[in-house]
């Protein structure tokens, strides 16, 4: 079995909603460890744009990471999502964090997926929410950054709101 952390984020349209039923969505086939709440945060990357709403939850499913990268883009497309501006506004985002196999790191190197995610580290909008949920201890840990809980905290305010991903 393999357990992933996927970041989910939107600010175009009803965005709690959408984050609410691309969960649902993943959910359907795959086993939801844990879920946190929704954020808000500021967007990243320069573009003009309206804040975001932010959550984590983590995943199992027997599914290779390529496997599940193909889905979140599917998933992705069903919400309407484009392409156009990198980091730019979206309907839904949703991102492979890190992986395990059987409790080991899953690592990967490859033009179109690179896990962990390179930046995650630095983005308090995923940082937080994972930090948020009560996850076992090594699912808690980003390879090669350590602990979820002593990362620094990107510059971005974050917001929690009151409801949960999994509600």
């Amino acid at each position: 079995m393999n357990t992933y952390v996927i970041a989910f984020g939107a600010n175009m349209g009803d965005a709690s909603a959408t984050l609410h039923a691309a969960y649902a969505e993943l959910a359907t086939t795959w086993h939801c460890r844990a879920a946190s709440h929704l954020y808000r945060s500021a967007p990243v990357g320069g573009v003009e744009q309206a804040d975001f709403t932010n959550a984590v939850a983590v995943f199992e499913t027997e599914l290779t990471p390529h496997q599940v990268l193909d889905e979140l883009h599917r998933v992705e497309n069903q919400f309407g999502r484009t392409r156009e501006v990198r980091w730019g506004p979206r309907t839904l985002d949703l991102d492979i964090i890190t992986a395990w196999t059987d409790g080991e790191p899953v690592i990967v190197e490859t033009p179109d997926l690179t896990l962990p995610h390179p930046r995650a580290f630095e983005r308090s909008f995923v940082t937080v929410p994972w930090s948020d949920m009560q996850l076992a201890p090594e699912w808690q840990h980003l390879p090669g950054h350590g602990e979820i809980s002593t990362l620094p905290s990107a510059q971005e305010e974050l917001v929690r709101l009151p409801e949960r991903l999994d509600t």
